[in-house]
C-alpha cells in the first residue's frame, strides 16, 4: 500500500473511533439518568413509608369483669375515618372511647392527622374473676370452727378477712371463741390482676346456751327450795321431762315461771332419785339435748 493510501486509511479508523466511543458515552449518560429517577423514586416511596409508620400509635389495656373503660384517645373523635370491630365501642365522644369488650380485642382506629391518615391500635386484654364463698351453718355458738367453701372462678389468689384474722388459704377455718357478729371478706385475683369481691356480713356467733338446774329440792312447805325447776340462759325454747325410778313421766317443765312441787298424780311423790331429759333450742337454732337427776328429799 501507498503511503498516501495508509494514511486516508488510518484517518478512517481514527473517525470511526470517535464515532463509537461519543456513541458509548451517550448511552452511559442516558442510563445514569434512568438509574438516578429509579433511585429517587424508591427513596421518595421509603420516605413516604417512613412517614406513614411515624403516625401509628398503640396502646394496651386490661378490662376486668365485663366492666366498660373509658380511654383518651390522641386525637378527636370527629377525625376518625373507620374503625373496626364496631362490636365492643360503646361510645365516641370527645378525645374518648368507651370500650366493653366481651374478649380479648385489638381495636383499630384510622383518623386524620396533618391532611393525612393515621393508625392508631388499642390491645383490650379480657378476664372475668369471680369471687364467691359460702359458709353453713351462719349461726354457731363458741368455740367453733367454721368451714369456708371457696367458689370463685378463675382466680389464682385469694386474700380473706375472717373478722378474727386474715388468710391467704383457697378455703380457710375460723375459729370462733367469742360471741358477736361476723364479717367475711374475700378478694379474688385473676392470673392478669383483676380482682373481685365477695362480702357476707350475717354471721352470728352466741354463747352456748346453759341451764341453772338444782340437784335436790326439798318440798316440807319450810319455805325453802320447796320446788324442782329450771332456769335457761341463752335458750329460745325448752322441754324438760321428769321420770321417776319407774319411768313413769311425773311433770313437764317448759318455761321459767313453771316448778314441780314434787307431787305425783295428787300424792306427794316418794323421796329418791329422778330422771330429767331437756330438749332445747339455742341462740344458734341448734337442737341439744341434757340429761341429769335431781334429789327429792322429805
Amino acid at each position: 500500500m501507498k503511503r498516501k493510501e495508509r494514511t486516508k486509511y488510518y484517518l478512517s479508523c481514527s473517525m470511526k473511533s470517535n464515532k463509537i466511543a461519543s456513541l458509548l458515552l451517550s448511552l452511559s449518560v442516558s442510563f445514569y439518568g434512568f438509574s438516578q429517577e429509579h433511585i429517587d423514586a424508591n427513596q421518595s416511596q421509603r420516605e413516604s413509608i417512613q412517614t406513614i409508620q411515624k403516625e401509628f400509635s398503640q396502646k394496651s389495656i386490661l378490662v376486668c369483669n365485663g366492666e366498660t373503660i373509658s380511654i383518651a384517645l390522641p386525637f378527636d373523635v370527629i377525625n376518625i375515618v373507620s374503625y373496626a370491630p364496631k362490636v365492643g365501642v360503646v361510645s365516641l365522644e370527645g378525645n374518648q372511647v368507651a370500650l366493653q369488650p366481651n374478649e380479648t380485642t385489638t381495636f383499630r382506629f384510622t383518623y386524620l392527622s396533618n391532611g393525612s391518615e393515621a393508625i392508631h391500635e388499642i390491645k383490650a386484654a379480657t378476664e372475668f374473676v369471680s369471687a364467691r364463698f359460702s359458709v353453713n351453718p351462719t349461726s354457731v355458738t363458741a368455740p367453733f370452727i367454721l368451714d369456708v367453701l371457696n367458689e370463685s372462678e378463675n382466680a389464682v389468689s385469694y386474700k380473706w378477712d375472717l373478722g378474727t384474722e386474715l388468710s391467704t388459704e383457697t378455703s380457710p377455718s375460723i375459729l370462733y371463741s367469742e360471741p358477736g357478729s361476723h364479717q367475711i371478706k374475700l378478694i379474688a385475683k385473676g392470673a392478669l390482676g383483676c380482682e373481685d369481691v365477695s362480702i357476707k356480713k350475717d354471721i352470728q356467733v352466741f354463747e352456748e346456751g346453759e341451764f341453772f338446774i338444782p340437784n335436790a329440792f326439798t318440798p316440807n312447805f319450810d319455805g325453802r327450795n320447796e320446788a324442782f325447776f329450771v332456769i335457761p340462759k341463752n335458750i329460745k325454747e325448752f322441754s324438760c321431762l321428769v321420770y321417776n325410778q319407774h319411768g313413769d313421766l311425773v311433770n313437764t317443765l317448759s318455761s321459767k315461771e313453771e316448778a314441780w312441787d314434787g307431787s305425783f298424780n295428787g300424792y306427794p311423790a316418794p323421796s329418791g332419785s329422778y330422771i330429767y331429759k331437756i330438749q332445747y333450742v339455742n341462740l344458734a337454732n341448734e337442737s341439744k339435748k341434757l340429761i341429769g337427776a335431781v334429789e327429792l328429799r322429805r
